[in-house]
């Protein structure tokens, strides 16, 4: 079974956790069962997101007694739209966004791959894969996601959401991130047993670009 460490930075409205919205604690238990590795942060600002960043960027792999070079995955769900995402009051365009997860990129302590999954509305319409080219043109040994998986669509609702990742961190369970066709095939199935549709960026290392793929009606 392929495992990963699932690290999820959630960002809900305060109205949200008075009506008991939340997307991290029932995906952190599941993704536990699941047999991942699996933590949460909760990031009222862009200040304490950077924190969290930096943070994060200090995590080595030999510290690590299971799965020392699993993929990273920073799950972030929060409010937002095609422009980018908020953290409480403080909004980020994605070229913002990609700034702060410098420190996270930057590492060379840890050695699996890493990979980026955004829980928002509009993020499905998102350039972020440019900004991160923009890392490589500087710098060709610079770091990227090995993917960017989020959810097409104006709207994203918290409670179908959740359902999704829970099914989607299921799935990525017996597959290696390396297989396109895996992915592609569990991204399929989730979206013909339940219609609810993820997409990726996936960087290609033979072609330089990132490629896109997101399923269709069967």
């Amino acid at each position: 079974m392929a495992k990963i460490k699932i690290v999820v930075v959630e960002s809900p409205n305060p109205i949200d956790l008075l009506e008991g919205r939340s997307e991290s604690d029932g995906l952190v238990s599941a993704c536990k069962l699941i047999g991942h590795q699996s933590i949460s942060f909760f990031a009222k600002s862009r200040r304490e997101f950077k924190e969290i960043c930096l943070y994060l960027a200090s995590a080595d792999t030999e510290h690590a007694s299971k799965h020392p070079s699993a993929p990273l995955f920073l799950h972030l769900s929060c409010h937002g739209n095609c422009e980018g995402i908020a953290f409480g009051s403080n909004v980020l365009d994605w070229k913002a966004l990609v700034q702060d997860l410098e420190p996270i990129l930057d590492n060379p302590l840890y050695e699996g791959n890493f990979a980026l999954a955004i829980s928002s509305c509009g993020s499905g319409e998102h350039d972020l894969y440019e900004h991160f080219l923009s890392r490589i043109e500087d710098d060709v040994e610079a770091k990227i996601p090995q993917y960017i998986f989020s959810i097409p669509g104006d709207s994203v609702y918290w409670g179908e959401a959740l359902v999704g990742w829970v099914l989607f961190y299921h799935k990525l369970s017996s597959i290696n991130l390396g297989d396109k066709s895996k992915v592609q095939d569990a991204l399929k199935e989730i979206y013909y047993g339940t219609k609810l549709k993820f997409s990726y960026h996936r960087w290609d290392k033979k072609t330089k670009k990132y490629k896109t793929f997101t399923p269709k009606p069967g």
